[in-house]
């Protein structure tokens, strides 16, 4: 299949936006007794697959920048600040891209369709972390009024130190509302065709296991590998967009302070 030059755009931002998420994971998450603070510059390859009918696998190197700071964290378009911290337990407010949608032109099987665009949330996250074990919830909102719904998450991980190392085995849980569903996976009456039946999208419960590695043995920085597969719920591997339940992903990424 052959994409345009705006296509490629399009994907490439969406893992931009994937490795900045990665980084900014860790530093929200990291079982590390005090974070280093200041400005931070990095480098990643991402590679990603998605359950969307044709859309093409993407392998891509990006340049990452962000910061760390006392209560704030910014990387790319992720925002968090710090609200509460206390023996364990942390409330973050959050702002964060939602990484969805498609153009027309990424797919055969999106001819015809409104663009389903990428939107923006806000929302709050509450992490407990006790001898190396992390739980947390979080949730946010469509605040762009693209899909107009919310999503949630409940994520267990427990963090492994080997020598140098630290492996983070996790699980979690996102719940996505029926609006976010049916935007992203619905097929309205007026795009229906002979090979692509009207659909109404539910909400969703995704899982999602994930193994990461890191450490920061290599070039006084820190290196992390992180492994995803994501478990889609029938409502959206049901959709005539769609004709898998199951995705992976791979990012590999290296950050330092400046």
């Amino acid at each position: 299949m052959k994409f345009t030059r705006r296509t490629h755009k399009r994907k490439n931002w969406g893992l931009i936006c994937g490795l900045a998420s990665l980084v900014f994971a860790h530093f929200s998450t990291a079982q590390v007794p005090q974070q280093p603070q200041g400005w931070l510059w990095g480098v990643g390859v991402s590679a990603s697959q998605d359950v969307y009918i044709d859309f093409d696998n993407r392998v891509i190197p990006i340049p990452l920048i962000g910061y760390a700071g006392e209560r704030l964290r910014v990387f790319g378009p992720f925002v968090s600040y710090q609200l509460f911290s206390d023996i364990g337990v942390t409330v973050d407010a959050q702002l964060v891209p939602v990484f969805a949608g498609y153009e027309e032109d990424d797919s055969a099987v999106f001819r015809g369709m409104d663009d389903r665009d990428f939107s923006y949330a806000a929302g709050v996250a509450l992490n407990y972390s006790h001898k190396g074990w992390t739980y947390s919830l979080s949730t946010n909102a469509d605040i762009l009024g693209k899909f107009d719904g919310y999503q949630g998450t409940a994520r267990i991980g427990k963090a492994f130190r080997v020598n140098d190392f630290v492996i983070e085995p996790a699980l979690s849980f996102t719940y996505q509302d029926s609006h976010y569903v049916d935007y992203y996976y619905g097929v309205k009456p007026e795009e229906a065709t002979d090979f692509r039946s009207a659909y109404k999208g539910e909400s969703a419960l995704n899982t999602e296991l994930q193994l990461a590695i890191s450490t920061t043995r290599f070039l006084s920085g820190m290196t992390r590998l992180q492994i995803t597969s994501t478990f889609y719920d029938d409502t959206i591997s049901d959709s005539p967009l769609t004709d898998d339940d199951m995705a992976l992903s791979a990012m590999l990424v290296f950050t330092r302070m400046f």
